[in-house]
């Protein structure tokens, strides 16, 4: 077990500020209390659990305790059980599978009897899911769960006693086991140091960091995966409660009702569960002395993709809270004026969405977990008071989605057979199946809105359950005016991957059957004269290419002539490097990630790697994530962090990389490294998004279309590409009187790529669209003997633009 200390004060802290417990009534249990365990109180000043005392904890909890049973759902990405408690009355766990079974009744009421589903409303229990800790830099809600399993487990108080009886809680000690072991040993290793709070060097987690909330409709990851699999495989929960922490000068507690826009694809009743849970949790905790409470303000009802959005669009109740942070476990403290005003207003007081302001002071750990056992009790005294309520909302809000009527948008989506890219596809259609999504195949040729599609297409139809989930995926959005995103604007998965894919609005016949095979339908037969217009022959040549290919090659009778043909052309894998800073950047992690996908093998480079020069001895290409020219130039600030993780590249890193390219390397920079790049290199290049002129255009997370120019390198590609926008660049040549002014170099820039002229926003939101349109999104540069590609955009970004993942691959591999 991990205990952090802060000098001899520690022992009269832990007394003052560690959550103190009324003692309730409690069943009989040989466990121990988390208080017990951790031989200290929960939430206790300066102090982490790691991932082998929480799970060690759970365990003993579920060993000695009737009400509790523990379970491995699978591995982390780094190896760690990702597990599940349940906690419920003995006979409840003695009857879960009939419970579950009354569950997916609920989910699913087709071709059930009214008799059936008033059996599976009477007999079943309310199934909430909760989950801590995603974020593992907002820990305090691992403890928090530690206390409210064993008060859920062991109290004979309402509401717990009578939540055991009407319902089964779900509680997974963390979302990210890895992390919450890394944010402890960081936090542990600089407890007293002047930059004790400082943020991680890494991503806490591999691939994609705070970005883990962002991959539940793409599923890239394996936390993400296990999940889904837990919810719309075995639970099929009526209710589901993510636990986070926002910044320290906030709010104390952000409960719903959300704020606008909201989409029209979440079922009106599943909103209204929400608010009311959100409104009562607003009365119970202030009745508690709870202040700083405010609802309806900073996070939106639109976007997807989320751990609580994209359960709403599958009937669940998805709850979000979010408590003002401390310093991992250090409390701070915060006087009146440092305090920020939910609603935006000049002054920091009352209102109908923030009664009763937080006053200021000490803000402590266990302050945050007060408040989040606070928030417990009363949802669960809101799903056991009505818990039949719940259960008829679900079946409700799931026979509506199944129903087809006038007010219906359509009737189905297809995905056609002339389909190219059947790794997109593949991919696409695991993703809805993993989600709940049910999927057909046509056995005959059908009949569409007129037109006729091959066997073997894939339908997608629009009565069923979780068709809220398919139609938000599938629309190009169109972004309320006047409203501002919380995240992105505009997403459309079938678009971003680049699949065709089909809107039925009328009619639809033909033969179908459902569709559970891994593998595509024989009728897609992928590209036939373009083999690398498909990504799945893309993984295959770069295996083919790595150094262990033969021994796995070999056994299949070796590599297509098409794939032999393209290896023999490229030659050999590069020796790929991808620029890491200390700073723990996202989009590097999402480009690992990518290239791990996609097969290429890489060695990430640091700032002494760089400095160190002669960078050709190891590397044929370079790739510079996004990643801020500050962070480039000067990296983490000297005393801000250990000394051997502060500064930048510096100027020997800038020397470094212009010797790396004149000597023949490739150099891939993305989006905001661009501009240092540019200055480094004076490319003749002027960003459009920053000229004045251009004051009020807007795109943030929305899709584009980018055109592809007439180049060799991507010949063989559709000519326009869809794009994510997200804080992009977009550059164009500058003019006769500009060039007198500068001193640019003399070198020829190529565009790949520009926006499209036309028609460029496909899903989301933009301002001042002419800004951008026409001007280049992607642009080659040859200097010396070197190149440089500059991608205004990400062509990964998230993982969810398959579509561009060929931009990325050409870059690296052909050009």
């Amino acid at each position: 077990m991990l205990k952090v200390f802060r000098s001899l004060l520690w022992f009269g802290v832990l007394i003052s500020t560690g959550l103190a417990h009324a003692a309730p009534p409690m069943a009989e249990s040989g466990a121990s209390s988390p208080e017990q365990f951790l031989e200290r109180s929960v939430g206790a000043d300066y102090c982490l659990v790691d991932w082998s005392t929480v799970e060690a904890y759970y365990r003993q909890l579920a060993e000695k305790t009737s009400t509790v049973a523990w379970s491995s759902v699978g591995e982390s990405t780094e190896g760690r059980d990702f597990s599940a408690v349940v906690i419920s009355s003995t006979d409840n766990l003695e009857n879960l599978a009939t419970i579950q079974e009354y569950s997916r009744t609920i989910a699913d009421p087709r071709g059930k009897t009214p008799e059936q589903i008033e059996e599976a409303i009477a007999q079943g229990k309310v199934v909430l899911v909760i989950t801590p800790t995603m974020h593992s830099d907002e820990p305090a809600a691992t403890e928090m769960a530690m206390q409210l399993s064993w008060t859920l487990a062991t109290s004979e108080e309402e509401p717990w006693r009578s939540m055991r009886q009407e319902a089964v809680t779900v509680i997974l000690p963390s979302l990210n086991p890895d992390g919450l072991d890394h944010v402890a040993q960081w936090y542990a290793k600089n407890l007293g140091k002047p930059y004790e709070d400082a943020s991680l060097p890494e991503l806490y987690q591999r691939y994609v960091g705070h970005d883990n909330n962002r991959d539940f409709f793409a599923l890239t990851q394996v936390e993400s995966q296990l999940l889904s699999k837990l919810m719309y495989e075995q639970w099929n929960p009526q209710i589901l409660w993510d636990v986070h922490q926002h910044g320290k000068t906030g709010v104390r507690f952000f409960v719903p009702p959300y704020c606008d826009p909201l989409n029209v694809n979440i079922d009106p009743l599943m909103v209204a569960a929400v608010n009311a849970i959100g409104s009562r949790a607003v009365l119970d905790m202030t009745t508690e002395g709870c202040t700083g409470i405010a609802t309806g303000v900073n996070y939106d009802n639109w976007w997807n993709g989320g751990n609580r959005s994209v359960p709403a669009r599958l009937n669940i109740v998805g709850i979000l809270t979010e408590a003002a942070s401390v310093n991992y476990a250090s409390p701070v403290f915060l006087k009146a004026s440092q305090l920020q005003d939910p609603l935006g207003r000049g002054d920091y007081r009352p209102s109908n969405q923030f009664i009763a302001p937080w006053p200021g002071g000490w803000w402590r750990q266990a302050d945050i977990i007060r408040y989040e056992l606070e928030f417990a009790k009363s949802l669960c005294g809101s799903i056991c008071r009505e818990p039949k309520l719940w259960l008829r909302q679900k079946v409700a809000a799931a026979k509506r989605a199944a129903t087809l009527d006038d007010q219906s948008a359509r009737i189905a989506w297809l995905v056609t057979v002339d389909n190219e890219d059947l790794g997109a596809v593949e991919r696409l259609t695991q993703v809805l199946k993993s989600s709940g999504v049910e999927i057909h195949q046509s056995k005959t040729i059908i009949s569409a809105d007129g037109r006729q599609y091959a066997p073997g297409t894939l339908v997608i139809r629009c009565d069923q359950p979780h068709s809220r989930l398919v139609n938000d995926l599938f629309e190009w959005k169109k972004f309320p005016k006047n409203e501002s995103a919380y995240d992105v604007s505009g997403w459309s998965l079938p678009t971003l991957f680049g699949v065709r894919v089909v809107e039925v609005v009328h009619d639809l016949s033909g033969e179908f059957t459902l569709f559970q095979k891994e593998s595509l339908p024989a009728g897609f037969a992928g590209p036939s004269d373009s083999p690398l217009r498909d990504t799945r022959n893309w993984i295959e040549l770069t295996r083919y290419l790595a150094d262990d290919r033969n021994l796995e090659v070999a056994k299949d009778g070796g590599p297509s002539p098409a794939i032999a043909a393209a290896a023999k052309e490229i030659g050999a894998l590069p020796r790929v490097g991808v620029y890491a800073p200390w700073s723990a950047s996202i989009d590097e992690g999402w480009l690992r990630w990518t290239l791990e996908y996609l097969g290429i093998p890489y060695q990430r480079v640091r700032n002494s790697m760089v400095k160190a020069g002669s960078l050709r001895d190891d590397f044929d290409v370079l790739l510079i994530p996004d990643v801020r020219t500050s962070t480039l130039k000067a990296g983490r600030r000297e005393y801000s962090i250990e000394s051997s993780l502060s500064g930048g590249l510096g100027a020997e890193g800038m020397v470094a990389i212009e010797e790396f390219v004149d000597g023949g390397g490739k150099l891939i920079v993305m989006e905001s490294a661009c501009p240092w790049v540019i200055d480094l290199f004076r490319l003749p290049l002027i960003d459009v998004t920053s000229e004045a002129k251009n004051s009020k255009f807007s795109c943030s997370g929305s899709v584009v279309r980018g055109i592809l120019a007439d180049q060799e390198l991507t010949d063989d590609m559709p000519q326009a590409v869809p794009l994510m926008f997200s804080h992009s660049k977009a550059w164009r040549s500058p003019t006769d009187k500009e060039k007198g002014d500068r001193t640019d170099a003399d070198c020829q820039v190529e565009s790949f790529m520009h926006y499209a002229p036309r028609a460029l926003l496909l899903s989301g939101a933009i301002t001042q669209p002419e800004a951008i349109q026409g001007h280049i999104a992607w642009a080659k540069v040859e200097r010396e003997k070197g190149t440089i590609h500059l991608f205004g955009f990400r062509p990964y970004y998230r993982g969810w633009t398959h579509a561009s993942f060929h931009l990325l691959l050409r870059a690296i591999l052909v050009d």
